[in-house]
């Protein structure tokens, strides 16, 4: 298959996943949320955890990038509520964390995330995460 051919079914496969990205931080939000949108996902946002549990229940994202350390609810207690739930419990969570630690990583997997991306982090690091985790995508490579 030529490049252009993958890209181009890279495109097609793209258009149609959506990626809810949570986060307290705005700066962050709209980092991520731009650089996905510019690699053709549908976004959408939430900005805690209970919104981001209500958001991937009525939206059912094909991913959710979900920050570890946010006020009232973590990311772990965010994950770990999402893999209990029947309705949320196969959506693909990959955690995003500035904790460079053993311990962040363990407990990601612990919560049932399937990855760690680590804050500060180049939009090429974030695309590659997401193309990695996101559901099917090896399978039509």
């Amino acid at each position: 298959m030529s490049d252009a051919a993958a890209r181009d079914e890279w495109e097609d496969n793209v258009s149609n996943k959506r990626i809810l990205v949570v986060d307290d931080e705005p700066d962050v939000v709209t980092l991520i949320e731009r650089t996905l949108k510019a690699e053709g996902f549908d976004v959408s946002l939430a900005y805690d955890g209970i919104s981001a549990l209500e958001a991937a229940e009525s939206e059912q994202p094909d991913l959710i990038l979900l920050d570890i350390m946010m006020p009232m609810m973590s990311g772990y207690e965010v994950c770990e509520q999402l893999k209990a739930n029947p309705q949320t419990q196969n959506i693909t969570v990959l955690c995003v964390s500035s904790a460079h630690s053993e311990d962040a990583r363990g407990r990601t997997q612990q919560a049932g995330a399937v990855g760690l991306v680590m804050k500060p982090f180049t939009p090429a690091e974030l695309i590659a995460q997401v193309r990695r985790h996101l559901p099917n995508e090896s399978a039509s490579v």
